[in-house]
């Protein structure tokens, strides 16, 4: 790395792009995004944790993604029909005790918009590199450089890949990755008329095949399911056939939609767990989904995206090889902090520590106790338990020695 870089192409404007893209700008840099406006309304990542909430007012665009969100002040996890646990953001006694869950298509727009009122310039136009094979450099080709109308006329110094799923450089550069064990597929579509136990909260359902998601949105709910793709093929040959009949099939779907409707397509993800081996090198960096991401469950993949941004944001103005070894080993460390987190929601142990919370209370050490683990357990939940942390080790200490011989994690085990 070379210090002081200036001018930075971006390849994608969704939210990690357009975060890193803003704090840039706001810096003198010289920033141009490549963005094809060309993403469906229904994305992934439609429920923030309260950490994303310090990021939004960093970027200014708070108030305005409150005036079309749903105000979201806890979650709900249902194991079965009869045993829901809901607990506020406000349990997590840390900083942010709310957050929103949001349109998706308004949501993204409104961090684009955000970067470009900073200072960067947006060209809708598909960006394509080059690399040259003597000193190994990525640059932008002949062709994306004219579509910047002179912009980058006088070269790029750092090509930054936000392409999220579709992992632009890491394709084209061979990049190895490391795949998670998990290999789901998250089949999801709005709705109305969905049964919400409690305002505003994303409810996580453990269903007998899988787990599902529902999320409040304005005049409608955003319902996911997450399945083995062998179970899937069983109930239909498209994603709208697989999605009404597991519906219909699973007991608890089944009542909490019996007067519902489905108003969209149904959107398919498959194979979603990765963790890029390397973020940066001669003329590029990664940052966002395109450089790692876990799983849905407990909505940490837009954090993590946009703390990706301010992360890097801050490495490239530092301008050090030292900064850009810190912003890979910060953003690699988080991604297998939640991986450990998240491999233990579907072995079944973070279920059953739910579950022991009632063998607890039955007596008064126990109720404390409840309340100390209660705390950390909700920071889950708020997305703030970074890597390292005493809440990250002491649920880490619990999943080991915190579930005793009246609970057996392997029943809530996800199959």
């Amino acid at each position: 790395m070379q210090a002081q870089r200036k001018t930075i192409a971006i390849i994608g404007g969704g939210p990690a792009g357009s975060t890193l893209a803003t704090l840039l700008a706001r810096k003198g840099h010289k920033v141009g995004i490549y963005h094809l406006p060309k993403r469906p309304p229904l994305i992934v990542g439609e429920s923030l944790l309260p950490a994303v909430i310090p990021i939004l007012r960093l970027l200014g665009v708070e108030e305005e993604i409150k005036s079309f969100s749903t105000f979201k002040p806890g979650a709900t996890i249902c194991l079965d029909d009869d045993h829901h646990l809901a607990f506020g953001f406000d349990e997590a006694r840390t900083a942010s005790e709310y957050a929103y869950n949001v349109p998706r298509d308004k949501f993204d727009a409104t961090i684009l918009k955000a970067a470009e009122a900073a200072g960067a310039r947006i060209f809708h136009h598909r960006a394509v590199v080059e690399k040259d094979e003597a000193t190994g450099k990525v640059s932008l080709d002949e062709n994306t450089i004219a579509a910047a109308e002179g912009f980058f006329k006088n070269g790029v110094d750092l090509i930054v890949d936000a392409s999220g799923r579709s992992r632009y450089l890491p394709g084209f550069l061979q990049l190895e990755a490391e795949e998670g064990e998990r290999k789901d597929t998250a089949l999801f579509a709005h709705m109305e008329n969905v049964t919400i136990e409690d305002e505003g909260h994303i409810h996580v359902d453990l269903h007998e095949k899988g787990w599902g998601w529902r999320i409040p949105l304005p005049g409608r709910v955003s319902v996911g399911v997450v399945v083995h793709p062998d179970h899937l093929k069983s109930l239909g040959g498209t994603k709208e056939e697989q999605f009404d009949t597991f519906i219909k099939m699973d007991p608890m779907m089944r009542e909490q939609t019996k007067d519902a409707k489905r108003i969209s397509p149904v959107l398919s993800y498959n194979n979603y767990q990765w963790k890029s081996k390397q973020l940066f090198g001669n003329g590029w960096a990664l940052v966002g989904d395109t450089g790692g991401f876990i799983d849905p469950v407990f909505s940490t993949g837009l954090f993590l995206a946009m703390d990706s941004g301010v992360k890097l944001a801050a490495a490239l103005e530092a301008g050090t090889l030292e900064a850009m070894e810190k912003y890979q080993h910060d953003f690699q460390a988080e991604l297998y902090s939640w991986q450990s987190i998240i491999s233990n929601w579907y072995n079944g142990k973070l279920p059953a520590l739910f579950e022991m919370k009632k063998h607890l209370d039955r007596h008064i050490f126990g109720r404390i106790m409840n309340l100390f683990v209660a705390r950390h357990v909700t920071r889950i939940f708020t997305g703030e338990i970074p890597s390292g942390s005493f809440s990250h080790k002491l649920l880490h200490f619990m999943f080991k020695h915190g579930i005793r011989g009246e609970v057996d994690y392997k029943e809530y085990a996800v199959v």
